[in-house]
């Protein structure tokens, strides 16, 4: 049986292609939460990992949270718990499933930039997506070293092509994985997140 109290136990769960959506959505609930905790520990210069949930919770005003719709709106409340006041910005991305290339369809960001953002994506496969959220923050007075991405699987691929937008330490995952498929899809990963985390 699977430890779902650390990130690699969860991180099993939700990558067993037999599990229903309320335990798929359990396990990705609690990895979220992990997740969270050490960004934004590595945000504020702490590397510890002990600390709580209430000793980690903090009211700041200077972070955006982007989630990329619809499967980075899975992690969103782990984020809003420790960092109540941050505003949520929205991105949706159409992504050609024939070239992988992604567009952008609608966004909605606070007017005046504010000091960092969290890009808030579940899976980093060829890395298009979060790279055009980064491109977007910068036009929106971002600087890239305060652009941040937060996931729960990587490709090498993506890992390689977002750290030259934004710096390779600012990209936080729980794993990578081996590579992309011939239809860009992360190997072996852990199916369409957004589906399974949603019962669609």
């Amino acid at each position: 049986m699977n430890n779902l109290t650390t990130e690699q136990g969860l991180l099993s769960a939700l990558r067993y292609r037999g599990a229903p959506t309320a335990k798929f959505r359990s396990a990705s609930d609690r990895l979220a939460r992990l997740i969270s905790a050490k960004a934004l520990s590595r945000l504020n210069g702490d590397n510890s990992t002990g600390r709580g949930m209430d000793e980690g919770r903090q009211k700041r005003t200077d972070m955006l949270i982007v989630p990329v719709m619809r499967a980075g709106m899975a992690l969103v409340p782990a984020f809003t718990e420790l960092l109540p006041d941050a505003p949520v910005g929205i991105v949706v991305i159409q992504r050609d499933e024939e070239t992988a290339k992604p567009s952008l369809y609608y966004e909605k960001l606070p007017e005046v930039a504010l000091e960092r953002a969290l890009i808030v994506d579940p899976m980093l496969a060829t890395g298009g997506s979060a790279c055009l959220v980064a491109d977007l923050l910068t036009e929106r007075g971002y600087e890239r070293g305060n652009i941040y991405f937060v996931g729960v699987l990587a490709a090498p691929e993506g890992i390689e092509k977002l750290s030259q937008v934004i710096p390779r330490s600012n990209i936080v995952v729980a794993a990578v994985d081996q590579g992309l498929d011939e239809r860009n899809f992360i190997v072996p990963g852990l199916g369409d997140y957004g589906d399974r985390y949603y019962g669609t």
